[in-house]
């Protein structure tokens, strides 16, 4: 939205039009679900994310569209989008029917990803360090990394992972321990207690829209 009342999706910090595409694709990028019986490590979940991000983002001969498709594909797989969607409404989440949170996930979620691929072309291969991770209580963890930049300080990265049936999956990021979905809650809460839930998809919708139509066709996702 062009207005400052309207639903924006990038002033969220100064550095984010870089941090934003990479941290991204990081949360986007495991090839396969992970198995109570392999069960890895959350730090190792996120080390070995960055390795297979940086080789698709850095493949040449690779399309755009099919980076694009192969991200979204691995997003849907390992996002916890319910949780992310829950947490992204707050408060305004327990006063949702059914019907409601079921027509807001799936578009919240078309929309988080259309915002991150929209900015993917501003990775100019920084450096990614995944450096520590912790456990902050029996299903959750948070895993510690920064950006690279040259000449300038480094960007903080961290990641908020949750595990269901035994595999970790990403539910936030924190770019300068700006959380991103606690950016967004702000936003919709102020949308939801002004106008309502009806005018908050609406302007979703229409940010999802306008995303779309920079990216390409749509990939379909499986919800």
């Amino acid at each position: 939205m062009s207005t400052a009342k309207g639903l924006h999706s990038s002033r969220l910090h100064p550095q984010f039009a870089v941090a934003l595409p990479i941290a991204f694709a990081i949360i986007a990028s495991v090839a396969q679900p992970l198995t109570a019986a392999s069960s890895p490590t959350p730090l190792t979940v996120v080390k070995q994310m960055v390795a297979q991000v940086l080789s698709i983002v850095n493949d040449k001969q690779m399309a755009q569209p099919f980076k694009q498709k192969k991200l979204r594909e691995l997003g849907a797989a390992n996002f916890a989008f319910n949780e992310m969607s829950r947490s992204a409404l707050g408060r305004s989440w327990r006063s949702l029917s059914t019907d409601q949170r079921q027509r807001f996930v799936p578009l919240f979620t078309s929309f988080l990803e259309g915002v991150y691929l929209d900015k993917v072309q501003n990775y100019s291969s920084e450096e990614i360090q995944i450096t520590k991770a912790h456990l902050t209580g029996q299903d959750y963890a948070q895993v510690s990394g920064r950006i690279v930049q040259q000449g300038s300080e480094s960007i903080g990265l961290g990641f908020s992972l949750k595990r269901e049936g035994g595999a970790w999956k990403i539910y936030d990021v924190a770019v300068d321990n700006v959380s991103t979905l606690n950016s967004y809650r702000t936003q919709f809460q102020r949308i939801m207690g002004e106008k309502g839930f009806d005018e908050l998809i609406r302007q979703i919708q229409n940010r999802d829209r306008e995303l779309a139509s920079t990216l390409g066709s749509p990939t379909g996702l499986p919800f």
